[in-house]
Formats: C-alpha cells, sequence, structure tokens
C-alpha cells in the first residue's frame, strides 16, 4: 500500500521546522531527506547532474540559482517548484551566504565559475560570429576576382544571419561600397534566401573579362 505524496505546502513546513531548529537531534537526517526529495522532483538534467567539484548547495538550491539566472523572479520561480515565493527569498539567502557573495548575480557566477551548473540549464540566446572585417575583405576580393573571369554569370559573394543585412550588402555592392567590386556600375548584385532560410547575396560582372582584357592589351 502506497501512502500520498507530501505535499508542497507539508514539505514547506517541515522546512521551516529545520531552519528555526538547526541544532535538534533529527534536523540533519531530516535535512537530507529533503534534500534527497528535492533532487528526485528536480528536471532530469540537473536530478542526474554530478559536478566535478563539491558544490556546497542542494538540488533545490542549484534550481533556484538556474531559474534565476535565466531571468526568473521570485514570484515565478516559487510555482514552478511547489513553494512560496518567500522561501525562495530565504532561499537566495542561503545561496549567498554558503557563496560568500552579495548578490545572486554573483552566486550565479561562482556556480558557473566552479561547474556547478549543467551544460544546457541556461537559456542563453545564440549570437552568430561576426566575420572579421578583414576576412571579409578577402573573401569579397577572392569572389570578385572568380567572377570577373567569368561575365554574366551569377556566384555567391557571401551569406549572411539575416535579410537586411544581405539586401543592404547586394546594395553597397552595387554602389561599389567594396573596393574589390569597383568601379561601381560594371557589377549587378541581389539579395537571395535559400529554401533552408539561408540569406545571402550573389552577384555578376558585367564588364569584360580579365582574361580578355589583358587579350587585347
Amino acid at each position: 500500500m502506497t501512502g500520498k505524496p507530501i505535499s508542497p505546502l507539508v514539505l514547506a513546513r517541515i522546512r521551516a521546522s529545520v531552519q528555526r531548529n538547526p541544532q535538534a537531534p533529527a534536523a540533519r537526517t531530516v535535512q537530507l531527506l529533503l534534500d534527497e526529495i528535492d533532487r528526485l522532483n528536480s528536471p532530469q538534467r540537473l536530478a542526474q547532474w554530478e559536478p566535478e567539484t563539491d558544490c556546497p548547495l542542494t538540488r533545490r538550491q542549484l534550481e533556484v540559482i538556474i531559474r534565476t539566472a535565466n531571468g526568473d523572479n521570485c514570484e515565478q520561480i516559487g510555482p514552478q517548484l511547489g513553494i512560496d515565493p518567500k522561501s525562495v527569498r530565504k532561499h537566495r539567502q542561503v545561496i549567498m551566504r554558503r557563496l560568500g557573495v552579495p548578490s545572486t548575480a554573483a552566486a550565479v557566477a561562482v556556480c558557473l565559475l566552479h561547474g556547478w551548473v549543467p551544460n544546457g540549464a541556461l537559456n542563453l540566446p545564440e549570437h552568430p560570429r561576426r566575420v572579421s572585417a578583414i576576412v571579409a575583405r578577402n573573401t569579397y576580393r577572392e569572389r570578385a576576382a572568380v567572377l570577373r573571369e567569368t561575365p554574366g554569370e551569377w556566384g555567391t559573394v557571401a551569406t549572411y544571419s539575416g535579410g537586411p543585412a544581405a539586401r543592404q550588402s547586394a546594395y553597397r555592392l552595387r554602389t561599389g561600397a567594396f573596393k574589390a567590386f569597383r568601379p561601381a556600375g560594371l557589377w549587378e548584385a541581389e539579395a537571395f534566401t535559400t529554401s533552408d532560410g539561408e540569406h545571402g547575396v550573389r552577384a555578376r560582372y558585367v564588364g569584360a573579362s580579365t582574361s580578355t582584357q589583358k587579350a587585347a592589351s
């Protein structure tokens, strides 16, 4: 016969009792049981997480830190964990005290530096890496040289993270803003988007080819 699960309210009362009586003979044992309950109720990624270095925080406290780092406040974290916002604030105070830091932001930093947060737990936005100006100039120069050899044929010049950037680049190419594609008027360029959602610029040289120019001279 299985008993009913302990309600969040009862757990909150037990936690409060342990915090009020930390020196009681059974307090340590009860706290260990509470920590294990937190671990089992944590998301799978965190429940199975074993940091390489000793972490002074419980699974519940780590979960509070992770949710805080993801932008949730106490009023949002409380219902997610089945506790009231006041308990979340107490967790934060205990976390800062255990880590010896003055703020939750500093607590997040300490946890990240020590590797106490499992990979993928934070909802971090992906920022596309920008190509350096030198690499971009070299790429444009190489593409322009190839396209000059095959006048009238379209070729991809570069790809971009978004449509606006591709359209702006195509305009700048047509107007001679890029040194490799001068003089203006001898190049046609247009932005494009592939079926996979990739944005880019293609261009074609409408003047005489380099080899033709050399032969004529």
